[in-house]
């Protein structure tokens, strides 16, 4: 099991808590905090953890598309139904993991970016903006790349299977690109959030 998704397991219970316990009030209050003199580097340090986290579920997301492209690929192009559609269910379970951690980062995105706008640089919500942006496309490639591969994998007749799975194959394809860029995008911004603890966190310092 990839990494990223053991520690999403580990910290289900305390991101429900972030998600819904912490009220619009609260974080009015933090991030007040945050910006007070000598804690513009805490604020900075969650930022990169949530955008860090971005980034490793982009990675699943591209790496797992990548699996779906081959399996669907053999299965879209199969000679055989027996072939295809054990194919066909492979490419179904890496599309069943991109699609989750397509979703997970989509959720993480938009945490982040709160960070970002309290953080105030500009390269930082730039890039975050742009992070966001890539990761809510791989997840809709995604979905689609899982919507074909179950259909196909259902399907009683090689043509239906064929049918599904160059679908599910070209969705997968552009989700790996999205995903990948959204890994570049999140790189950029962790490395563009840095303070030296100076008392103002205003846009373009």
């Amino acid at each position: 099991m990839n990494r990223p998704y053991r520690r999403y397991r580990a910290v289900q219970s305390s991101r429900i808590f972030m998600k819904h316990g912490i009220t619009h009030s609260m974080k009015l209050v933090v991030a007040g905090l945050l910006l007070l003199p000598g804690m513009a580097s805490a604020q900075c340090e969650l930022f990169k953890s949530e955008v860090s986290e971005v980034k490793d579920y982009s990675e699943v997301v591209s790496a797992n598309s990548d699996s779906v492209r081959t399996y669907a690929e053999i299965a879209g192009y199969a000679d055989t139904f027996s072939k295809a559609r054990e194919n066909a269910r492979i490419a179904q379970k890496f599309a069943g993991e991109a699609q989750a951690a397509a979703h997970e980062a989509v959720s993480l995105a938009g945490e982040s970016q709160y960070y970002a706008e309290v953080c105030g640089i500009d390269a930082v919500i730039t890039n975050s903006i742009e992070a966001e942006s890539r990761a809510i496309d791989a997840r809709d490639f995604a979905d689609v790349a899982m919507s074909n591969a179950k259909k196909a994998s259902a399907a009683r007749k090689l043509g239906d299977v064929q049918y599904h799975m160059r679908k599910s194959l070209n969705a997968a394809r552009e989700a790996q690109k999205s995903a990948t860029a959204a890994v570049y995008a999140a790189s950029d911004a962790h490395y563009s959030c840095t303070h030296d603890d100076a008392p103002s966190t205003g846009k373009g310092e």
